[in-house]
């Protein structure tokens, strides 16, 4: 096959985005999704490696934060022992490879399957990060007002339909928000430009929740009820220099935040 990237998780809410923005003149991305390739199935990712011969890999693929259960499910384990068989394949065939981690992934005491799952893929590869052996890519809070991603957003599209309020259990924290789109766009520079190691992507700076939902477009109120904290990251921005010195910048993001 001709050169080519390989891309999973091709179909998912970065995914899709990362396909968009793919430039013309880099080598062609070919997707696997979940119905092509079962990648949790052991040998499933170093088969696929040995098929394919790619020169570069993008591996998205994980339990897709859309699934009500995706914190909790027994597959973040499973993706940790997958990516780890995809990495080892990918160097024995001198395959460049990125993944993706999250803005929680140096938690230590993770509260959930995902974020401990995350933490733990991080852990194992760290070595490989810190001499940019691989690229280890790290979105923030990500959001797509279209696909009514995350839940938050789904919740704050459904009561404007509904014409209702939204209690927020926590209006004024404040997440280094940043839309699917440039975190898409974001991911094919890092890829293109070979930025390895750890690559921060977020808006760098902070937007408070109420501000999101707002945006929105659905009305809000403090719920009176105290709840702790969710176990999220919040109050920290990511650092994009790399990725701004290459040309990159959160445009959608601030589109968004401007006009809504």
């Amino acid at each position: 096959m001709a050169a080519h990237t390989l891309i999973t998780g091709a179909s998912g809410l970065i995914g899709a985005w990362v396909e968009r923005h793919w430039p013309d003149d880099a080598p062609p991305l070919v997707p696997v999704r979940r119905a092509d390739v079962d990648l949790l199935a052991p040998g499933a990712a170093a088969d696929l490696v040995a098929r394919t011969t790619p020169d570069q890999v993008v591996h998205l693929a994980w339990s897709a934060s859309g699934s009500a259960d995706y914190r909790t499910s027994d597959d973040n384990e499973r993706w940790v022992d997958a990516t780890l068989e995809l990495v080892e394949a990918a160097r024995a065939a001198g395959t460049a490879v990125w993944l993706t981690g999250t803005a929680v992934d140096d938690t230590t005491d993770a509260a959930d399957a995902y974020t401990g799952s995350k933490a733990l893929l991080k852990q194992q590869l760290a070595p490989l990060i810190e001499q940019s052996a691989i690229g280890w890519l790290r979105p923030y809070y990500v959001f797509d007002e279209a696909r009514r991603r995350p839940a938050l957003v789904d919740l704050a599209t459904d009561a404007r339909e509904r014409g209702e309020t939204l209690h927020l259990r926590s209006p004024d924290q404040h997440h280094d928000f940043v839309h699917a789109s440039d975190v898409g766009r974001a991911i094919a520079m890092a890829v293109s430009h070979g930025l390895a190691g750890e690559v921060p992507i977020g808006s760098g700076r902070l937007r408070s929740v109420a501000d999101l939902v707002t945006r929105v477009g659905a009305p809000w109120s403090a719920d009176p009820v105290d709840h702790d904290p969710p176990p999220t990251h919040s109050g920290e921005t990511a650092d994009t220099t790399r990725l701004a010195a290459v040309g990159w910048a959160p445009t959608r993001t601030e589109e968004f935040f401007t006009h809504g």
